[in-house]
């Protein structure tokens, strides 16, 4: 009975050392996995500040164009303006 109870206890004792080590295979690979997965936010991280600069400079140059499309307007209406003035000065009045 002595010896049975001491193989049924090498038994599990060798199920958990094999266990063990099947867990310590598990824990490198999810180690590496992780390092991976923070490998890849990084770059993802990095893209998208580096795309938040490019909109960024983007919109800068959208609101520079918006003014000066205003500027030419503006310059466009005051021409109109002058023109208008000149033609009415040089028509004959009745």
């Amino acid at each position: 009975m002595l010896a049975k109870a001491l193989n049924d206890l090498e038994g599990r004792v060798k199920a958990a050392i094999a266990l063990v080590a099947k867990l310590k295979g598990q824990k490198v690979l999810l180690e590496r996995r992780v390092v991976e997965l923070q490998t890849t936010l990084i770059g993802q991280g990095d893209q998208i500040k580096a795309l938040q600069t490019g909109r960024k400079k983007e919109h800068q140059q959208l609101l520079r164009l918006q003014e000066e499309r205003e500027e030419v307007r503006l310059k466009v209406d005051r021409l109109l303006e002058e023109i208008a003035k000149i033609e009415a000065s040089i028509e004959p009045r009745p």
